[in-house]
């Protein structure tokens, strides 16, 4: 789903806290760049596309890429944990055999409600959401509840090198759909700039 042509500011007005909370990364800094988000969760059924995500990282970061994580505890509390269970409940767990993801984590934080990180706020303003459903009020914990509102965990944003959303993906969307959709805007990008 293309987000709103329109939208006023950027991500480079946000921030986050890493996932060990050493580090205040302002988002300026990934001026020129593609950056997905994605709220994450270590025991949800789409625990698998942590691989793929490694995987999309590390083909597309030689063109700008970047992955964003942001573990939430809002969708099925599927992310029960302290900030400093995630990494090892990923090693060891789901996906586990040792799997490290190779893309910065943030703290766990709500993408929707009262007290959802800012970001998210100007990404689901930014972009209408890609599917009808809203899912089951029993799953829902959140408030208000809002139209634009993520549906669950490992849905995805893209943002443009200038900062501004692009697009998002309902949370069933394969990596691999989203993979190609990257590779379409950045041919698209290229062919913007006369390359």
């Amino acid at each position: 789903m293309d987000c709103y042509k329109d939208v006023e500011g950027t991500i480079f007005n946000y921030e986050a806290v890493t996932l060990a909370g050493k580090e205040r990364v302002q988002f300026s800094k990934y001026a020129g760049k593609l950056v997905l988000f994605v709220n994450v969760a270590t025991y949800c059924g789409l625990t698998a596309q942590y691989p793929e995500l490694n995987a999309l990282q590390e083909e597309l970061q030689p063109s700008g890429l970047v992955v964003l994580g942001f573990p939430c505890n809002q969708f099925g509390k599927q992310e029960p944990g302290e900030n400093s269970e995630i990494l090892p409940a990923l090693k060891h767990v789901r996906p586990g055999g040792g799997f490290v993801p190779n893309f910065q984590l943030f703290e766990k934080g709500d993408v929707n409600g009262e007290k959802e990180q800012k970001v998210f706020t100007f990404l689901k303003r930014a972009c209408p959401h890609p599917s009808e459903l809203l899912g089951s009020s029993k799953r829902i914990s959140w408030d208000p509840v809002r139209v634009h509102d993520v549906r669950w965990n490992f849905e995805k944003f893209l943002v443009g090198p200038d900062g501004v959303p692009v697009m998002r993906w309902f949370h069933q969307t394969p990596v691999s759909v989203v993979r190609s959709d990257v590779l379409a805007y950045l041919k698209q990008l290229q062919g913007n700039q006369g390359g």
